[in-house]
């Protein structure tokens, strides 16, 4: 019985699942407020990743069983602060749907055809996406009761697990969820700022050239085609760039943050350093062939 959907998410959910795993250990059993502090700084970085993960689970199901979905959502939202479907209503109902009207995106980039400010940005998606979200929900009423019934049994289990252990909840969920929220925040309001509201293929920013940055947010650098063909399995949107490469003006293409062209920089350098060792096994058996050969 296949439990994935797509084989290519075994990888990255194995090591999300096993992510979660270490929170709860941490949770149940340390106690001290700079373990419990250095463990949140330390995290804040993969759950921001894990964010994307999130986000690509809900344009794409991870598992064909409804029930392992819903489950794998609650590890999910504990790790990002988007519980439930949430990114389903706020960004796929209210961003994908309206990113060229300002008006309407969810995840707007302008205000009265004003750019606003980044940290109007990060205010906005910190306390209006979940009102944004239910929103949405109202106008689908069946959707709208589920909505509810997911939210109350995520947050009755955190909150749960807060009344039981205080101190370790804030430091493992509460904190990383809103520093979550807030570096997810910071990275959407570039995607989209500035740029054409007429023309799909002009109206995302791409980042094509950052290994790294597409191996650990599940290609979301390829925005353009996540754009064009939002229920895409994330493995497919390198090849639908290539389609629609010759489409997407220059503009739209940018760097990477600095974490990730730093770990770009350390992979292209270790790659140089073993390079010579990949080489030398080869070498030392055409020797020891022509070896033989004479022999």
């Amino acid at each position: 019985m296949k439990l994935f959907r797509h084989p290519e998410d075994r990888l990255p959910v194995g090591i999300i699942l096993f992510y979660f795993l270490l929170d709860l250990c941490v949770y149940a059993f340390v106690d001290s407020i700079v373990w419990l502090a250095g463990w949140f700084l330390l995290g804040i970085f993969p759950k921001t990743n894990v964010c994307v993960w999130n986000h690509n689970h809900h344009h794409c199901r991870t598992f064909h069983h409804a029930w392992l979905n819903r489950l794998l959502e609650i590890v999910y939202g504990f790790q990002t602060g988007m519980l439930a479907s949430t990114w389903t209503l706020h960004h796929i109902h209210g961003h994908h749907r309206h990113y060229l009207d300002q008006d309407r995106d969810t995840s707007r980039w302008q205000a009265g055809g004003t750019t606003i400010s980044l940290w109007r940005y990060i205010a906005e998606g910190l306390f209006l996406t979940y009102p944004r979200a239910i929103a949405i929900a109202r106008q689908r009423p069946k959707l709208l009761r589920r909505y509810l019934i997911e939210l109350s049994a995520s947050l009755g289990i955190l909150l749960a697990l807060t009344v039981y252990r205080p101190l370790p909840a804030l430091f493992v969920f509460w904190l990383p969820m809103f520093a979550s929220l807030i570096v997810t925040m910071r990275a959407t309001y570039y995607h989209h700022l500035e740029l054409d509201l007429e023309n799909p293929m002009a109206a995302s920013r791409n980042v094509v050239d950052s290994k790294w940055l597409n191996i650990l947010t599940g290609n979301i650098g390829y925005h353009t085609a996540h754009h064009h063909k939002c229920g895409l399995h994330w493995s497919k949107l390198p090849q639908l760039h290539k389609e629609l490469e010759p489409l997407i003006p220059a503009h739209c293409y940018t760097r990477t943050v600095p974490i990730y062209y730093w770990i770009d920089h350390l992979d292209r350098l270790l790659s140089r350093v073993c390079q010579p060792l990949r080489r030398r096994p080869a070498c030392r058996s055409r020797t020891q062939h022509s070896s033989d050969t004479a022999q």
